[in-house]
C-alpha cells in the first residue's frame, strides 16, 4: 500500500479497539467519501463486512 492509502486507513481506524470497529471505521469513511449508486453501495457493504469477518 502507498502512504496516502495508509494515511486514510490510520484515519479511518484512529480510535477503534477491535478488529469490528475498524471495519466500521472504513465502511463510514467509504459510505461518506465515495460516490456509488444506491444499490452498489449495499452490495458492497455486505461484501465488504462477509471479508472482514472471513465468511
Amino acid at each position: 500500500m502507498n502512504s496516502e492509502l495508509h494515511a486514510l486507513v490510520d484515519e479511518a481506524t484512529v480510535d477503534c479497539y477491535n478488529d469490528e470497529e475498524k471495519v466500521t471505521g472504513l465502511f463510514t469513511m467509504i459510505h461518506e467519501h465515495l460516490a456509488l449508486p444506491r444499490g452498489a453501495e449495499w452490495i458492497e457493504a455486505n461484501r465488504l463486512w462477509a471479508k472482514g469477518f472471513g465468511r
